[in-house]
C-alpha cells in the first residue's frame, strides 16, 4: 500500500485523485474553445479563470456557474442547495469582487427532496446576502442535481493568469472547522455568523483594490494543489512548494492527503509580490484566518514540491497540461 508519508506515494495519490481527473477531463472543451476567445462588446473574456470577467466602464462583471457533487445532492439536498451558494459566492470574491445575484437549476426525484434543496439554497442566499432571482425546477427527475450561476461585479481583478515568478505563495484559510464524516469536505464557515462571513471574503477584494495581490483563485474541489496547478498552469509559470509549510489543523495531522485534496468553505491560494507579503498576512491575521507562505513562483513549467529533505516533480506543463488553459498559447 502507498505510503502518503513519501513523497513519491504522496504525488502519485494525488494524480490519481478523483478530483483531480475531473479537473483535467476540462480538457475535453480545450481545442473547442481555444480557437474561439469570446469576445464581449469587442473586448475578449479570458477562458479558465475562476468566473468569466466581463470589461465594462467602470470595472468588470463577474459571471460564474456551479454543480454540486451529485452523491452529496442525493445523500444531503439541504446542504447542496446551501453549497451551491457557498462555491458561487467563493468564486466570486476569489476574483475581488462581490455577489449580486444568482439563478438555479434544480432537478429532484419529487417535490419533497425539491423543497429542501430549494431550503438550503435560501437559506445559503440569506448567509451570503445574494439575491436569488430566477432558475429552473423539474421535480419528477430519474437523477437528483443542483447548479447555480452567479453574477458579480468587481473594481480590480485577482486573476489567475497574473502570476510572476518571484510571487510568494500564499494559502489562505480558516483553521478552525472540522471534516465531513463523508466528504472531503472541511466546513470552516457553518459555526459563522453572516456578517462574519462577508466579512473575511470581503478581505480578497480589499488586497486587490490595494494592488497588494497579482494572482488569487478559489480552492476548488481539486484541493490546495490542485486549485494551485490551474492557478499557476493560467500564468504560464512554474513553482516551488514546500509542503512542510502547509499550514493544517489538529484533525489532519494524520490525514495529510485528504487535507491536500479537502474543498475548504473558506481557501485561497495567493501570488503575492515580496515587499507586499506581511501586509496581505497581517490583513488575514486580524481576523485569525491563516495566511502562510508555502512557496515561491518560478520560471518555467515545472511544479516541484520539498518534504524536508525530499524533492519531486509535482507537474511540468510542458510535458502534459492540467486543465489546458494558459497564457502561453
Amino acid at each position: 500500500m502507498p505510503d502518503p508519508t513519501r513523497l513519491e506515494d504522496l504525488i502519485s495519490a494525488l494524480r490519481a485523485a478523483p478530483a483531480w481527473q475531473r479537473k483535467q477531463e476540462i480538457g475535453v472543451l480545450r481545442d473547442d474553445l481555444i480557437p474561439h476567445q469570446p469576445l464581449v462588446e469587442g473586448r475578449p473574456v479570458h477562458l479558465g479563470d475562476d468566473t468569466a470577467a466581463i470589461e465594462t466602464a467602470d470595472g468588470y462583471l463577474l459571471l460564474a456557474a456551479e454543480v454540486i457533487y451529485p452523491p452529496l445532492v442525493q445523500s444531503e439536498p439541504y446542504l447542496a442547495g446551501r453549497s451551491a451558494i457557498l462555491t458561487n459566492v467563493n468564486d466570486i470574491y476569489a476574483m475581488g469582487g462581490y455577489p449580486l445575484a444568482l439563478v438555479n437549476v434544480i432537478l429532484a426525484e419529487n417535490a419533497e427532496a425539491a423543497t429542501t434543496i430549494m431550503r438550503g439554497l435560501r437559506d445559503g442566499c440569506a448567509r451570503y446576502e445574494v439575491a436569488m432571482v430566477g432558475g429552473h425546477l423539474t421535480a419528477n427527475s430519474q437523477f437528483a442535481s443542483v447548479a447555480a450561476c452567479i453574477l458579480g461585479r468587481a473594481k480590480k481583478l485577482l486573476s489567475s493568469f497574473n502570476a510572476r515568478p518571484g510571487d510568494a505563495l500564499l494559502h489562505v484559510t480558516n483553521l478552525r472547522g472540522q471534516f465531513h464524516p463523508r466528504f472531503q469536505f472541511w466546513d470552516c464557515s457553518a459555526h459563522l455568523a453572516g456578517p462574519e462571513l462577508r466579512r473575511d471574503l470581503a478581505l480578497l477584494p480589499t488586497i486587490a483594490e490595494a494592488g497588494w495581490c497579482d494572482a488569487g483563485r478559489d480552492i476548488s474541489m481539486a484541493g490546495l494543489l490542485g486549485s494551485l496547478l490551474m492557478m499557476l498552469e493560467l500564468s504560464g509559470v512554474g513553482a516551488a512548494v514546500d509542503l512542510e509549510c502547509i499550514p493544517r489543523p489538529a484533525e489532519a495531522e494524520d490525514r495529510f492527503l485528504d487535507w491536500l485534496l479537502a474543498f475548504p468553505s473558506y481557501g485561497f491560494v495567493l501570488a503575492v509580490r515580496p515587499e507586499h507579503v506581511a501586509t496581505v498576512q497581517q490583513t488575514f491575521a486580524s481576523y485569525d484566518i491563516t495566511c502562510a507562505v508555502i512557496g515561491q513562483v518560478t520560471p518555467g513549467s515545472r511544479v516541484s514540491l520539498r518534504q524536508k529533505q525530499a524533492e519531486a516533480v509535482l507537474w511540468d506543463f510542458a510535458e502534459e497540461p492540467f486543465i489546458g488553459f494558459s497564457s502561453k498559447k
